[in-house]
């Protein structure tokens, strides 16, 4: 105890210590090889930075002879960290010595980290041995102690090939299978989402529950946010990753995958985690899960960080259960595609969908739109797709938004005018049918709000055309109500709670 205690302490001070190094000091204390693990810990911290790296280079004067030769150490420790500091320089000459270190290492915490390095190198010459080394474990079942490194090193193989050939991606066939699934929407929105739904549905809190026969069908919606397909078997599951793992291989998941698309496995896939779980605990679990579930289904499901197919989202309940779902990332979804640029605290295009379809039964045919605030163009964009439109208007005063409104617009093939102005000197040669907008939230005191209220239902008077319209999306009721009020000039037709806790609403006036 005493021993260990002491050790602690030194470890301690050479922290302190080295708080105080350069990289030159460091670096000459390796090549004298003084407290080698201790200063390969600490250039390895350092090499996590650009331009300490540019600083090593000089200093080494390119030549890495001096860490590869780490490699050979007795301390697994040292070759750990030598490993990571050759990748986090990128030295491509070290790739023969660290394939033969790979290769020869014993010690099974260190193996994966050799993996790690070679992966920031060009190894394409290697490919074919860490496939090898990949189909192993498949026949042999590694004693619990070691099992956490041998997946460990299995999981950076599987990155280090990805990253070298890529995902061979599936192509979705399943658009005349009937598949159960569901599509996730803000509550506001669901009914008009279940209209627009020819199959049996049944409404749920996120969105419509259906079982889908024409895939086209649902795929020109605009009122939906995910595609979540069901997964048929337990009602419920434990949050235990091994008996999770287990249970999900009993449900039709991987038939869903097979049925539903042309070639053969393996699907490679991510773990995604909603719920009732912290978000600090959320990453922890998935990469759990996502272990045990590419264990379960022995190399027919591969998972992946960033080349990734399917995802198995576990939703988290309060009593700790778990509900799995499969979302599809090869079912191709081109409804918003238009909107290739944005701006902070825009509008998202579904949601933008949402108020045009909430505001239907008031939308005037052929009319004459103004947006005062278009931002990116979304809502105008929405507009023209939920009715037929003479003409539309965008007006922003910032031309940074006016110049992606533009981009975003060019792409749909509508005509719609931007121009770059605020909506308060705005004049126009006729009057409008139809104002949509989502009002800008200020960020100023409240006077400032206060203002632009006023000032928009002023304005807004004088441009619209007898019994014009304002569909207006705003996060200030209090001052839409006291506008409307003090204006005169508007009736209120409808108003939509569209998200609760951020206190949104959609308001329908009408200029008397």
């Amino acid at each position: 105890m005493a021993q260990r205690f002491r050790q602690m302490i030194g470890i301690v001070l050479w922290r302190k210590e080295t708080e105080y190094m350069t990289v030159k000091e460091i670096y000459a204390q390796i090549c004298t090889g003084s407290d080698l693990r201790a200063n390969l810990i600490e250039l390895k911290k350092q090499m996590k930075e650009t331009d300490r790296q540019d600083q090593f280079r000089e200093i080494c004067e390119g030549r890495y002879d001096v860490i590869m030769k780490c490699l050979a150490d007795d301390d697994p420790k040292v070759r750990k960290n030598a490993a990571a500091v050759l990748g986090l320089l990128r030295v491509q000459e070290a790739l023969e010595v660290l394939m033969d270190a790979w290769e020869a290492e014993d010690t099974l915490f260190v193996r994966a980290e050799y993996i790690l390095a070679m992966a920031e190198l060009d190894c394409e010459s290697c490919l074919d041995v860490f496939h090898r080394r990949l189909d192993e474990p498949r026949s042999y079942e590694a004693p619990e102690n070691e099992r956490k490194h041998v997946r460990a090193e299995m999981a950076a193989l599987q990155e280090l090939i990805l990253k070298n050939e890529g995902a061979k991606m599936h192509v979705f066939s399943g658009f005349h299978r009937t598949n159960e699934v569901i599509l996730t929407t803000l509550p506001a929105f669901r009914e008009a989402l279940a209209a627009d739904i020819p199959f049996h549905k049944m409404m749920l809190k996120s969105g419509v529950r259906t079982m889908v026969s024409d895939m086209s069908v649902v795929q020109t919606g605009r009122l939906w946010q995910e595609m979540l397909f069901v997964l048929h078997g337990k009602k419920s599951f434990s949050a235990d990753p091994e008996i999770l793992a287990a249970d999900l291989k009993e449900t039709d998941l991987f038939g869903i995958l097979t049925e539903n698309h042309k070639g053969e496995p393996p699907f490679y896939f991510r773990v995604g985690v909603t719920g009732a779980m912290p978000k600090e605990e959320t990453g922890a679990f998935a990469k759990k899960n996502a272990a045990a579930i590419e264990r379960a289904y022995d190399g027919m499901l591969v998972n992946s960080v960033s080349d990734y197919e399917a995802e198995i989202r576990l939703a988290v309940g309060r009593e700790g259960n778990v509900t799995p779902f499969l979302k599809l990332f090869t079912l191709p979804d081109h409804r918003f595609s238009y909107r290739k640029y944005s701006v902070a605290a825009g509008m998202r295009p579904q949601t933008a969908a949402g108020i045009m379809a909430l505001a239907k039964p008031w939308l005037k045919e052929y009319a004459q739109v103004l947006d005062p605030f278009c931002g990116v163009g979304t809502l105008l964009v929405e507009r023209r797709y939920a009715g037929p439109v003479r003409s539309a208007y965008g007006i922003d005063i910032y031309g940074e938004a006016i110049q992606k409104a533009r981009a975003n617009t060019k792409l749909t093939g509508m005509p719609v005018n931007y121009i770059n102005r605020d909506y308060f000197d705005f004049t126009h040669e006729y009057l409008f049918d139809e104002i949509v907008t989502d009002m800008p939230v200020m960020s100023g005191d409240r006077s400032q709000t206060d203002a632009l209220y006023r000032r928009f239902f002023e304005r807004s008077a004088e441009v619209l055309s007898g019994r014009g319209r304002v569909f207006c999306y705003s996060r200030e009721m209090g001052m839409m109500k006291k506008y409307l009020r003090i204006s005169g000039r508007f009736r209120l037709l409808a108003e939509f709670c569209i998200l609760e806790k951020s206190g949104t609403y959609l308001f329908v006036l009408e200029k008397k």
